[in-house]
């Protein structure tokens, strides 16, 4: 073998290997159990207001954690590019699937993972809460939650799992995985 099909057969194996353990952690079974908060990171609005699937399914999932006990405060976070944050459309799906509004808590103005961990990591801090559930689409978790642990939380992910095409799944967690790459102490 030469020296260059070398080096292609480690950064495919190495690539697959990192995109399983990405697909892996994501779709582990969670027992809900009880936290101070449970996080529920942004995801796209349209402009005229009208959640994306994904934040729909992120919403959902977290209210029926907090039903269930796992957490008394639901922390929103995300702005995203329309008048209204990402996070104020959370609350608002929230509110009416029945969470009492003083449960709700929002961090409106992070743009990225990464700033939605140092963002929120404030806001928790001044709420003295810091063991929490991260809840986001699964082939998301695994660096979200490198990254709330990086800023100090406790946490455990609560990765919802959508129907997905498999070309959809493919590209989304191949994202996941250059993220990481681009970013490797998220993998220590």
């Amino acid at each position: 073998m030469t020296p260059v099909l070398l080096v292609i057969a480690v950064v495919v194996l190495s690539v697959s290997g990192l995109a399983l353990r990405v697909h892996r952690f994501g779709r582990r079974h969670v027992e809900p159990s009880p936290r101070q908060a449970i996080v529920v990171l942004g995801a796209r609005v349209l402009a005229d207001g009208t959640p994306s699937e994904a934040l729909v399914a992120r919403v959902q999932h977290a209210v029926a954690l907090h039903r269930a006990g796992a957490g008394a405060k639901l922390v929103f976070s995300g702005a995203g590019p329309g008048a209204v944050s990402e996070a104020e459309v959370a609350r608002q799906l929230a509110i009416a699937a029945g969470v009492a509004p003083e449960a709700c808590l929002l961090e409106p103005a992070s743009h990225s993972t990464f700033d939605n961990a140092r963002r929120t990591v404030e806001l928790l801090r001044d709420e003295r809460l810091s063991d929490v559930w991260l809840v986001t689409d699964d082939f998301h978790a695994w660096r979200a939650v490198a990254h709330f642990r990086r800023a100090g939380l406790i946490v455990s992910a609560a990765p919802v799992t959508r129907a997905l095409s498999l070309p959809s799944r493919m590209r989304w967690t191949l994202r996941e995985v250059a993220a990481l790459v681009r970013r490797p102490w998220l993998l220590l």
